[in-house]
């Protein structure tokens, strides 16, 4: 018989102690939020530790799903005495690894279950909610009195969360108007790692509610476009607008990109469209192929019909009737939808954006795109998070001041072009989004290529495509070329002035500063916030660790 040696009886003696204080962990996550809200299976803590971004990550030693704010705080404070890292997930649409662990022995909290719309208060313009609700709750919950939020959700709001916005920032509906989701933030509620709570803006005065941010220094703003590195969102009071009741839709095609953006800029400086978009020529194919059918415009008939009364019939006739053919040999395209208080001042605006469209060369097209955005804002998200063929989708962007916004596409082009022959014998296709958030302009190029989808791919889309490409097999060489272009064209903007929203473990926010003094800032105030560095470790790079 083999004798044991010291060291592996001490070695036995540390695992099982460990055993015993894991024991101990999980059940008292069980006792603050309820066994079935405690997550320790390995197939869970990998499908949480999950994005969209193909990057190394650990796995979640637990998975907890607080249902308030006691619970959340109570857990946090738990994991905090057990030396663990915290890492908040929102509805899991990062694709910068925001919410995935980089140490081991971390604990993820699905924030899901706080979803809560704890107050409507249209006579001083707030609404508070819970950070776990999705924008399309909150905008659905809203839209019966009237009103809605500044910037009011992303694409992808049936699932991405309020607090997840607010971490990673975030834009599209209404952002032409209102901003990115940060700015329509006027207090927060937050988790610090170790489990205690602050309150920002005029929501801690002591005998005052939250309906001004600056109450002092913006303290709000340290915990909004932090991507969790500074605490865990667990209640938002976000400014409320009236809802314009009157909108004008446009869509145009351009011959060339320079044309487009300069019709894109020229909008934008005025300040008249809620959203203005533009896709290339293989956006434009891939909405062809899987965008808009016949089957879905007819589905959105009624809602749109209904919204406008009789007036709106022929328009949500155009609409069923452009079917996916409307973007059929596009080369770019033009997106714009406009609101206003009064039908004149819409119609007005309108042909203000119509005629410098026209100006720049464009010429009109069936307006289906835009209509059916605004009318259905929160569909689906293969269409986003899919190409048409069972692609795999990962996205970069730059976010540049407007002067910037026809080189920074033009050197896109060219980059994509130099890149041409590698892309083609790798079978990596891209395309560009381009859009603005007032005066900022953002574009937002996509790689795709065949790859295995993962589980957390499949969870999002309907099970009929689920079924049809869950066997596309693994590439990891294809995989490794498609994100080596990825970070040559992320590192092309940063050589450009760009700068990021989701900034998460992806972007190299410290290496793109030039002044020591802001970097010594930030980690000053995560060493008060966050003593440990437990807090989504990495995020926010260097400066959170």
């Amino acid at each position: 018989m083999r004798t044991i040696t010291a060291e592996e009886s001490v070695s036995t003696e540390k695992s099982a102690v460990a055993d015993i204080e894991k024991t101990a962990m999980l059940d008292g996550l069980a006792q603050i939020v309820g066994p079935d809200r405690v997550l320790s299976d390995s197939k869970s803590r990998e499908f949480y530790s999950t994005d969209l971004s193909w990057r190394p990550r650990e796995i979640a030693e637990v998975v907890v799903q607080p249902g308030s704010l006691d619970e959340l705080s109570a857990a946090i404070s738990l994991a905090s005495s057990r030396e663990m890292a915290i890492v908040p997930r929102g509805g899991g649409m990062s694709y910068t690894s925001g919410y995935t662990p980089q140490r081991s022995g971390s604990m993820l909290v699905d924030m899901r279950r706080m979803n809560k719309i704890v107050e409507i208060n249209t006579d001083d313009m707030y609404v508070i909610v819970e950070a776990g609700c999705t924008w399309k709750d909150l905008y659905e919950a809203l839209a019966p009195h009237g009103v809605r939020t500044p910037y009011w959700g992303p694409l992808s709001g049936a699932y991405a969360t309020v607090g997840g916005a607010l971490s990673q920032n975030s834009l599209f509906h209404g952002s032409g108007t209102g901003g990115t989701a940060a700015e329509s933030v006027i207090g927060l509620k937050v988790v610090l790692s170790d489990g205690s709570v602050v309150t920002t803006g005029s929501w801690a005065h002591k005998n005052s509610k939250p309906f001004w941010r600056h109450f002092g220094p913006d303290v709000t703003g340290l915990f909004t476009a932090d991507t969790g590195a500074m605490g865990v969102k667990a209640l938002a009071a976000l400014r409320l607008v009236t809802t314009p009741p009157h909108t004008g839709y446009l869509s145009y095609k351009f011959e060339t990109l320079d044309a487009m953006l300069a019709t894109q800029v020229r909008i934008a400086r005025l300040g008249i469209a809620s959203e203005c978009y533009g896709f290339d020529p293989y956006y434009n194919g891939g909405f062809e192929k899987q965008g808009i059918t016949f089957e879905e415009g007819l589905s959105i008939v009624g809602k749109i019909a209904r919204k406008g009364g009789l007036k709106n019939l022929g328009r949500a006739a155009k609409v069923a009737m452009g079917g996916k053919k409307i973007l059929k040999n596009v080369p770019y395209s033009l997106h714009m939808t406009i609101d206003a208080h009064t039908e004149v001042v819409a119609a007005e605006h309108t042909d203000i954006a119509a005629e410098i469209c026209v100006e720049e060369g464009g010429t009109e097209m069936v307006n289906s795109i835009p209509t059916v955005f605004r009318n259905a804002p929160f569909g689906g998200v293969r269409t986003i998070l899919l190409g048409s063929e069972g692609e795999i989708w990962i996205p970069v962007h730059g976010y540049f001041p407007l002067s910037r916004a026809i080189e920074a596409a033009q050197k896109t082009e060219a980059f994509l072009a130099e890149r041409k022959p590698l892309m083609d014998e790798w079978g990596i296709k891209t395309s560009y989004l381009t859009c603005f958030s007032g005066p900022e302009f953002v574009i937002e190029p996509s790689f795709y290529w065949h790859d295995e989808l993962g589980d957390f791919r499949l969870s999002l889309i309907e099970p009929e495509f689920a079924e049809k490409w869950k066997s596309i097999p693994a590439n990891e060489q294809r995989r490794k070329v498609a994100l080596q272009l990825r970070d040559e064209l992320r590192d092309l903007f940063d050589s450009l002035g760009g700068l990021h929203l989701q900034i998460g473990k992806y972007y190299q926010f410290e290496e793109m500063m030039n002044n020591p003094g802001l970097a010594r800032i930030i980690k000053g105030m995560k060493s008060v916030v966050d003593p440990k560095h437990a807090m989504n470790p990495g995020s926010l790079g260097a400066l959170s660790r």
